[in-house]
Formats: structure tokens, C-alpha cells, sequence
């Protein structure tokens, strides 16, 4: 009966984590926070303390690991809505390099060596930092890199997210909110609050207003109206 017990436990909270984790919502092992990790860590070492300890009640590890799962999408829903729980929570990424210039004093501040730098450079198939427009160094420890031939963006960072204009970014770029609108006003918005995601680009901007609609609708949509 011992026997039969551990396997019923393995087999339950082996579901119960699997469905916890689909809730939490999908990441990339890869791509894990700090937060995420802290997460995935407490709720293993509850998984294997229920299974190590048959006298303890399979309902502590299960309250425990549905508490974690709550925590999680609170958490969650507070980095959607606001950015700067999502920077305190995720942590935010590094320019590296800028227009073929590095950035020294951020290397220094990420302890992030040349090595390491030149290592992940050659694994993008560039040979010098010249010919990056940008390198961004990601919160997951892995670096972005967007060659100069390659990159039709300006910014590497949005103007807009989800209808909050980024003060930071555009204090970066040296503009200002002003400039900002008179520039959706040319794509014909008046209001940021409606514009979901605002790339500065080379060629102008790439502006995406807010929709209840899915992809798969609006192509449906155009299906249907094929002309203006």
C-alpha cells in the first residue's frame, strides 16, 4: 500500500503542476524570470517534501502549490498593466551596443565581459560591432543583435505600449510627448490611449491601434472586402 501511495502522489501532483503551469501562462525555458524561477524552484521543493514525507497531508502541498499559482497571475496581471512592476518583477534589458558603439560603463554594470560579448557576437555571424545597429542584452542573459543592413527601426524600444507612452524612451531619443503627437496625428490618430504598439522605424512609424478583433478575424475581414 506504501508503494501504491507514492505512485497516487506522483501521479496527482505531476497533473496538478502540469495544470498550474498552463495557467501561469507560457514561457520558454530560456526565458524565465528571476520571478519565474523563484516560483518553479518553491514549487518543486513542495512537490518533493510531499512525496519524501508520507505522514504529511497531500492538502498542505496542494494549498501551497495552488497559493504559488495565485501568486504567480497577480503578478502577472500587475507586469501587464503596469511597467514598472514589470521592470521590478523581470528586470529590464541592456543596450550593449548602439550604432556600432559600446557601452562600456553597461558592460561594467551587467558584469558583462568582451568576451563574452565578442563570443555572442560571432554566434550572430558578426565579425565586429560595426556592423551592429543594435545589441540588446536580454533578460534571459542572451543577446539580440539587429545589423545595421538589417534593421529598419530607429529606437529599438516602443513609443507606445499598450496605449502608455514610454517617457523614458523618448527621453532616450531626445523628444518629447509633444512630438510625439504630432506625429500619430499625421497617421491619423489623436489619442496614444488607442494605439497599441508605436515603433520609431527608418522609414516612419509603425503604428498598431488597440482591436478586440484576433488576426484570424481581421484576415477574414479582409476575405471579404477585398478592395477599398
Amino acid at each position: 500500500m506504501e508503494y501504491v501511495e507514492l505512485v497516487s502522489k506522483c501521479i496527482f501532483f505531476y497533473l496538478i503542476i502540469i495544470i498550474s503551469l498552463r495557467v501561469m501562462g507560457k514561457r520558454e525555458v530560456g526565458e524565465l524570470s528571476v520571478l519565474d524561477i523563484v516560483i518553479y524552484f518553491v514549487m518543486s521543493e513542495v512537490y518533493a517534501l510531499s512525496i519524501s514525507e508520507p505522514d504529511q497531508s497531500i492538502w498542505k502541498a496542494l494549498i501551497a502549490i495552488l497559493t504559488l499559482t495565485v501568486l504567480q497571475i497577480l503578478i502577472a496581471w500587475a507586469c501587464l498593466k503596469k511597467k514598472k512592476w514589470r521592470d521590478f518583477f523581470e528586470g529590464k534589458p541592456s543596450l550593449i551596443i548602439y550604432n556600432g558603439m559600446i557601452d562600456q560603463q553597461e558592460m561594467k554594470k551587467q558584469r558583462y565581459t568582451i568576451d563574452d560579448l565578442m563570443y555572442q557576437l560571432r554566434d550572430k555571424d558578426v565579425s565586429t560591432p560595426e556592423e551592429v545597429q543594435f545589441a540588446i542584452l536580454e533578460n534571459s542573459g542572451t543577446l539580440t543583435v539587429l545589423k545595421k543592413d538589417a534593421s529598419k527601426l530607429k529606437w529599438k524600444d516602443p513609443l507606445i505600449s499598450d496605449g502608455i507612452v514610454q517617457q523614458q524612451v523618448l527621453q532616450a531619443i531626445g523628444k518629447d510627448e509633444a512630438w510625439l503627437r504630432e506625429q500619430l496625428e499625421t497617421e491619423g490618430i489623436s489619442d496614444p490611449a488607442d494605439v497599441f504598439l508605436c515603433l520609431w522605424q527608418k522609414n516612419g512609424f509603425f503604428v498598431l491601434k488597440k482591436t478586440a478583433q484576433n488576426p484570424a478575424e481581421m484576415q477574414h475581414g479582409r476575405h471579404q472586402h477585398p478592395a477599398d
